[in-house]
Parts: C-alpha cells; sequence; structure tokens
C-alpha cells in the first residue's frame, strides 16, 4: 500500500488530467505528499511542487512583479504580516517566474488546455474599470506580467475548488472578487 495523497485525502479536484492516486512526492515547498493529479515536477527544478501551493507561488509571483520586484513576496499588501501560505520557499522561487511556464513546463501539452479560456476571462476582469479593490492594482498597464500570473493562480485555485485556509491573502481577495464581478 502506498502513501496517501493529502489533496485526494481531502477531494480536491484534479489540476493536469491525471488519475489521482498514491502520492508520488512530497511538496518542496510545504512537505505535504502529492499524486501526479495534484502536484507536479519542473522540468528545469525537478522539485516537486502540489497542487496547493501552485497557485500561491503564483499569487506570489505576482505580488513580486506587481511590486516591480525590489520588495520580497512574504507578505499580503493589506496586512503587513507574514502569510503562513508564503514561507520563504516562495520568496525564493517567485522571482524566477516570469510566465506560466516557468512553474508549469508542460503549460501547451492538452492536459492544461481549459486553463486558457479561465485566464482569458480574468485578464479581461482584471482591467475593467469597474474591477473590484482587490484587483485594481492589476489593472495597470505595466503589471501585464503580474495580471496573467494572478489570473493563472485564480484558475488553478478554482479548478481544485481550493479553500480559503490553503490560500495566500491575496488569493482570497482576488477570487472572492472574481466571484463577486461574475455572480454579483
Amino acid at each position: 500500500m502506498g502513501a496517501s495523497c493529502y489533496l485526494c485525502e481531502r477531494r480536491y479536484d484534479t489540476i493536469n488530467g491525471q488519475s489521482p492516486g498514491d502520492a508520488v512526492g512530497a511538496c518542496k515547498l510545504c512537505g505535504v505528499l502529492a499524486c501526479l493529479a495534484h502536484g507536479m515536477r519542473n522540468a528545469n527544478d525537478p522539485a516537486f511542487i502540489c497542487g496547493c501551493c501552485v497557485p500561491n507561488l503564483l499569487t506570489v509571483a505576482a505580488l513580486w512583479h506587481l511590486r516591480g520586484g525590489d520588495t520580497p513576496p512574504r507578505h499580503s499588501p493589506d496586512d503587513g504580516q507574514a502569510s503562513p501560505k508564503s514561507p520563504s520557499g516562495f520568496a525564493q522561487l517567485a522571482p524566477g517566474i516570469s510566465k506560466l511556464e516557468d512553474l508549469i513546463t508542460d503549460i501547451a501539452d492538452d492536459q492544461w488546455a481549459w486553463i486558457d479560456s479561465d485566464i482569458e476571462y480574468l485578464l479581461k476582469l482584471m482591467v475593467d474599470r469597474e474591477a473590484p479593490a482587490a484587483l485594481r492594482a492589476f489593472a495597470e498597464p505595466e503589471a501585464i506580467v503580474a495580471r496573467t500570473l494572478m489570473a493563472a493562480a485564480i484558475a488553478i485555485a478554482t479548478k481544485l475548488n481550493l479553500p480559503s485556509d490553503e490560500m495566500h491573502p491575496m488569493l482570497q481577495q482576488a477570487m472572492q472578487a472574481a466571484v463577486v464581478n461574475r455572480y454579483g
């Protein structure tokens, strides 16, 4: 009998079209065990990253780019407190992510096709003049990298049905804003 996948046990949806099963690796960032359907290895950095950390890491990278890369991406912009979902590993990896392919090297594969329409919708939402306050900072013309990374983070967290206690505070705010805008 193999080790159990944390995300399977919590009944999260899969992110990349693989079948759920026994854990195949421990997340480099948070240490949970995850299966191939709930985690991935980056071809450029073979460390395993779980599905919970992927959207959080994209959020931290988006915030790093939004701030022009001069502020350590460890804190939420609103509360100034360290987030439990952005440990030092996030801060170390975030500056190396300027496009989705930097984290998800097989993003062009069919298993990730679902993300394109979600990102397209979210990018339009973020530049809308009536965008919720949590998304306005991403509307600036020079924030295209941050906006794209944040849209991907929201799309993946939504696909997983990631609960708020697993999210970076900015990801929580952005997801709430996107839902309110879409259904409000």
